[in-house]
């Protein structure tokens, strides 16, 4: 039988890819630059040329996967149509198996967290995150602990690849919730084109906009992202501009400062909690500690290479910083941005379970106004009320929002803890834990309008409830409770008490009950 060759063309900026030593790679930038047939090309290259290859496609929405890369006349259907013709390949939803080389690359999405949690722990040879900002930082960690190869199978490997796997490929555009995360680590952290070696790969970012795909046609391609478009979203995606005017409001925010393990605080830190409510729309609720500013020792949940371990730690925060460290954020499992419509009372029920000990009881919960005026919802009284009649009383907090996001950025940013030190310790601190409040921080955008960009965030969806929860929560004048100190002086006076000498008459009973219960002669 003849061999069969597949037209698979590369431009110059695709076959960087292929040529650069990088093991972990962002590609793209802007809008038409090639990225989605790159990640085709990979694919199919790796998996044709190399057996036994374990390969996954990930992107946010699974519907995406299909449009996106199995149809059209440059998706896999397409490419790969001389191979499943002869029974070489075989496409389905679920991924594609390439018979020759026993290698196969499998679709996953993250809509729903629940689909991958199985997968956890799974090597995969080559991971590929198509439109990666989209993705949370996160979950981009989660994936990215999946990449890993065995040295034995590695010097399997045909010479060329020996050097490239396990290999990551990122594309995306300069938008989305994990904006932040690729501008650090990848777009401002070195120099374009640069290679370094950052835990365990060798990072490089490889820019490429429209001019790089020498089939788009650059002025209709402008034209339809003016129209479609503001001014700074067209500007971005045109140009590949990762530091155009809009995206993370919190650019500040850097998970490796910000996030820290799940863990009990200690029982004698003052706590506190804010609300957001919302019914059709997601309510969300965050339990607030203040740290005392001394050395403690917990144990600690910390996710590591997509699974959860338990261990102990000793830890520090500075005094006054606040600890988010319980999230309960009310939504439908697959979509964010919805609301399950839970009565009031057993969100209030809720509540209570999920504040078990003794120090969590009858705690302040702080929200905004919406929840104290009649609304003709609640059988003739406010929401407020009916939060209090089941064990929740709600209190009005600091609603002011350009002061409370300058808080907000300013607790994120942190205070100088020597004079003459560069380093400053956040003020604030999410838990590990609190998914979404990890997820919607980065995404809140800044205001549309541009005399407001810094100052005020602006609507957006499932993150305002998060972010306008935390906001009222940091705004709160919390004091920093320190551990009771214990009295010396009955201490002292409990001790002389237990070493006192017995009396005669003492010491006689206590011979007694010692006979009593071996069973000997009364005394």
């Amino acid at each position: 039988m003849s061999e069969i060759v597949l037209n698979i063309e590369l431009w110059p900026k695709q076959a960087q890819v292929f040529e650069s030593p990088a093991t972990e790679c962002l590609f793209g930038g802007a809008s038409e630059g090639g990225k989605s047939h790159l990640v085709r090309a990979l694919l199919i290259t790796v998996c044709t040329a190399i057996d036994d290859l374990s390969c996954v496609l990930i992107r946010k929405k699974f519907s995406d996967i299909l449009s996106n890369h199995l149809l059209g006349d440059h998706g896999f259907y397409a490419l790969l149509r001389p191979l499943t013709n002869l029974g070489k390949v075989r496409i389905t939803r679920e991924g594609i198996k390439f018979f020759d080389t026993n290698s196969y690359v499998e679709f996953q999405h993250c809509q729903d967290e629940r689909q991958f949690t199985s997968a956890q722990g799974v090597e995969r040879d080559v991971v590929v995150i198509d439109e990666a900002t989209q993705i949370p930082e996160r979950l981009i960690k989660v994936f990215r602990g999946w990449c890993r190869m065995t040295p034995a199978k590695r010097e399997k490997l045909p010479e060329f690849w020996r050097k490239k796997l396990p290999f990551i490929l990122y594309t995306a555009n300069p938008i989305g919730a994990s904006l932040g995360y690729f501008r650090r680590q990848f777009v401002m952290a070195r120099k374009e084109g640069a290679v370094e070696y950052v835990g365990g790969f060798l990072r490089q970012f490889i820019k490429s906009v429209a001019r790089d795909n020498k089939s788009v046609d650059l002025k209709a391609h402008t034209d339809r992202l003016r129209e479609s478009f503001d001014a700074a979203t067209a500007k971005a995606l045109d140009e590949g501009d990762w530091n155009a005017p809009l995206g993370d409001f919190f650019d500040i925010w850097d998970e490796e400062r910000h996030v820290i393990p799940t863990f009990i605080p200690p029982d004698h830190w003052y706590r506190y909690r804010s609300f957001d409510w919302g019914s059709a729309e997601p309510f969300v609720v965050y339990w607030f500690a203040v740290s005392d500013g001394e050395m403690f020792t917990a144990k600690t949940w910390e996710l590591k290479d997509g699974l959860y371990t338990e261990g102990e730690k000793r830890m520090w925060y500075p005094r006054g910083a606040k600890i988010v460290y319980r999230e309960w954020y009310g939504c439908q499992p697959d979509d964010p941005s919805k609301g399950v419509k839970m009565r009031n009372p057993a969100i209030a029920k809720g509540i209570l379970e999920r504040s078990p000990a003794q120090c969590e009881q009858g705690l302040i919960t702080l929200t905004d106004s919406y929840v104290f005026p009649d609304r003709g919802e609640e059988d003739g009284q406010t929401i407020a009320k009916t939060f209090s009649d089941n064990g929740v009383p709600l209190t009005l907090g600091n609603t002011a929002r350009v002061t409370g996001w300058k808080a907000m950025r300013d607790a994120f940013d942190g205070k100088q803890m020597e004079a003459g030190s560069d380093y400053r310790a956040p003020m604030l601190y999410i838990q590990e834990g609190c998914t979404y409040a990890r997820d919607m921080i980065p995404s809140l955008p800044r205001h549309p309008n541009e005399a407001k960009k810094h100052e005020d965030a602006t609507e957006n969806g499932e993150a305002t409830h998060c972010c306008d929860a935390i906001r009222i929560g940091n705004m709160a004048l919390a004091p920093a409770k320190d551990k009771p100190t214990p009295n010396v002086a009955a201490i002292h006076a409990q001790i002389k008490e237990a070493t006192k000498p017995p009396t005669f008459e003492q010491a006689v009973d206590m011979i007694k009950k010692q006979k009593a219960r071996s069973g000997g002669k009364q005394f």
